[in-house]
């Protein structure tokens, strides 16, 4: 079902869900037989040809509906890999009826919910109302230990990483983790981010985190009949649930078109539905106790700045500043990957979500960085090793066709490079160039003498020229990939940067701007990180700015080598030489072909994250 988001229009007490399980609820409450249920049902082929959709009526459709959610609810009870009596934990109860059932059969089972409302309104005939407790699942605490943990459509809910993870601290040693969702399956090469990972992603992590895979059986088939019906049922319901939950008409008609699109996705095998019976490591005392063990994959964002400080003082031998790493990470912007050990990390893949534009489409990247591994902790670069294991969890969850951010790139030494291609993580795209003045520089075709670099301020007039700046900028790179300039990122990356100060010029012809550039001190050089200029004018604008600086501190620019074209249509102007520095691409999940990407990334010192 779709993702919910929060609302406050529900306008019965039995309906205190968000949208838009609010719906659902409403809808199975409003039928014959009134199930419990809030979870996809199965329908046999057989159930499904006897019945004619288009011709039954709404009464017998319900029936099938609270038939096959019965259904669903059976097959997941008899997957279950304990006695009775044993400890079992659902995630995203709602309001306890399969803890209800549980507990009616001798389990000791418990729910946990993060929406109070819903709680609060369950009605339990077996379990007491402590077996129900209002939390996170991220937060929920239980030293006892569970000998199996459910998910019943709520692993979406979670970052995989997470839900193995916090799964691990509260199984039982050989305890059961049991899924029963909906997945995505990469099956074409289409751009087309969604809400739910990719199944063999997730089936690689569980492996990676010492899940042992006991059984994965393929519910689509049946799923999708019910789905069928569920459409079905709610087109002709849709008046009747505007008044039932407060929503408006076109929000439900959204809702019944979100699902048609999932339940037609369910049919081609862009998505499909599983039971997951996964087997948690047979002993795992470190995480119970953090006592030394195993390093432990988590979502980097679980972990304070501080304990970052060693493995990255250690790997870069240079301080760390938990201002700057709060300033890459922090809002939003992360997407990293981390191994711990006591709370400590050990070794950490780095990404930093940036905005970009792809052939002229907006996108999202996400930017290669702080790649570190403990000097304790390294070995042969195998499969087995902490940096392919980050690395590979890494780029499963945040880049690819179906992840939020489209394209992975860095910025990686030579060495870091030739592992990862190694790996089978990276393929090379392009390398960095520098670019300075010629030591002969020609006099003939220079910029004429109306050209002129300016130091500036980045207020609030310069900000405007800089929007238009990046608009013109934008139009001239359709073919090929940028990430953008406006003035929200200008004034992130080189007004808020901790720890260092730029120089910010225009480049002026006439009264007009025809440019805008940032530099920092770089040695016994000045590094021009960026220029925002319309792509006719940056040639003239780079060489005014080359032009500009003083004997002692000349400029150097560095740009993609496939971009050089751009700014450079007289060689002997310019002075050209490699930095040493690649630029790759995710080869490790489903995304666009290297020679897609070859050679289209417009790239400057100014995205790099460390300087």
């Amino acid at each position: 079902m779709p993702r919910m988001k929060t609302t406050d229009s529900i306008n019965k007490n039995d309906f205190l869900w968000i949208f838009p399980l609010n719906v659902y609820a409403a809808l199975m409450r409003s039928l014959p037989g009134q199930s419990p249920w809030l979870v996809y049902g199965e329908l046999s082929s057989d159930e499904f040809d006897a019945l004619q959709v288009s011709d039954a009526s709404l009464a017998q459709l319900a029936v099938l509906l609270v038939s096959a959610q019965q259904k669903r609810v059976d097959r997941v009870l008899s997957a279950l890999d304990c006695d009775v009596g044993a400890r079992v934990l659902e995630v995203g109860c709602g309001q306890g009826a399969l803890v209800d059932l549980l507990c009616s059969r001798g389990f000791e089972a418990i729910g946990i919910d993060r929406h109070a409302a819903v709680l609060a309104n369950a009605a339990l005939a077996h379990a007491s109302a402590d077996k129900l407790v209002c939390c996170s699942f991220e937060q929920y605490r239980d030293d006892a230990g569970f000998d199996t943990l459910i998910f019943h459509n709520s692993a979406r809910y979670s970052l995989p990483i997470t839900l193995f993870h916090k799964a691990l601290e509260l199984l039982r040693p050989g305890g059961q983790l049991l899924i029963c969702d909906e997945f995505v399956v990469c099956n074409n090469d289409s751009i087309d981010p969604q809400p739910l990972p990719l199944l063999a992603h997730v089936l690689a992590l569980a492996k990676r985190m010492g899940f042992e895979v006991s059984d994965c059986e393929d519910l689509s088939a049946d799923t999708n009949r019910f789905q069928q019906i569920l459409v079905a049922v709610l087109e002709r319901s849709q008046k009747a649930l505007v008044g039932l939950t407060g929503e408006s008409e076109a929000d439900i008609q959204r809702l019944v078109t979100e699902l048609q699109n999932e339940t037609d996705a369910s049919a081609h095998g862009a998505r499909t539905h599983v039971l997951l019976s996964l087997c948690a490591p047979r002993s795992v005392p470190e995480l119970k106790n953090q006592t030394p063990g195993a390093p432990v994959l988590r979502s980097a964002a679980d972990l304070t700045p501080e304990s970052y400080r060693q493995v990255f003082e250690d790997s870069f031998s240079a301080p760390f500043d938990p201002a700057l790493w709060s300033w890459k990470y922090d809002s939003g912007r992360g997407a990293s990957v981390v191994a711990e050990r006591g709370g400590q990390a050990v070794a950490h893949y780095g990404g930093v979500i940036r905005q970009i534009v792809y052939f002229s489409e907006h996108r999202k990247a996400v930017q290669i960085c702080d790649v570190m591994v403990s000097p304790q902790e390294r070995g042969f670069f195998s499969r087995n090793s902490l940096f392919f294991k980050t690395a590979a969890s890494m780029l499963e969850q945040y880049a690819g066709y179906k992840a939020d951010n489209l394209l992975g790139f860095g910025f990686p030494n030579l060495k870091a490079m030739h592992v990862a291609q190694r790996l089978g993580l990276y393929d090379k795209t392009d390398e960095l160039m520098q670019i300075a003045l010629a030591p002969q520089l020609p006099e003939a075709s220079l910029p004429d003498d109306g050209w002129r670099v300016c130091i500036a301020e980045f207020d609030r007039t310069l900000r405007a020229h800089a929007e238009q700046l990046w608009l013109q900028m934008k139009a001239g790179f359709a073919n090929a990939i940028i990430g953008v300039r406006d003035g929200d990122y200008l004034s992130y990356r080189f007004l808020q940067r901790p720890g260092l100060s730029y120089n910010c010029y225009t480049v002026m012809y006439g009264q007009d701007v025809k440019a805008l550039a940032f530099s920092r001190e770089h040695g016994d050089r000045q590094l021009l990180m960026d220029i925002i200029a319309a792509p006719e004018h940056l040639e003239d604008a780079l060489l005014s700015i080359l032009r500009s600086a003083g004997q002692n501190k000349p400029y150097h620019f560095w740009l993609t080598a496939g971009q050089l074209a751009r700014v450079i249509t007289q060689a002997d102007h310019f002075h050209i030489t490699a930095t040493g520095i690649q630029i790759p691409c995710n080869r490790w999940s489903p995304g666009p072909e290297t020679q897609r990407l070859k050679d289209a990334w417009w790239l400057t010192a100014g995205d790099m994250d460390f300087l």
